[in-house]
């Protein structure tokens, strides 16, 4: 299984960043929308390389604890 990275950065105003890695094509923007379920909505997107390269399959499998 491949290795994927999340970062999530809450600055001091409340701006999120969210830094997905270890995705190719489009399959990180489904790990972008479970994130956004919980945090809001996306407001830029700022593709990395992995982005443009060929689509992989993607099963994003999660749970929010409170």
């Amino acid at each position: 299984m491949k290795l994927r990275e999340y970062e999530i950065v809450i600055s001091p105003a409340g701006e999120v960043e969210i830094h997905v890695d270890g995705f190719k094509g489009k399959g990180c923007l489904e790990a972008i929308k479970q994130f956004e379920r919980m945090i809001g909505e996306t407001k830029e997107l700022r593709p990395t390389s992995g982005y443009y390269e060929p689509d992989e399959e993607v099963a994003l499998h999660g749970q929010q604890l409170h």
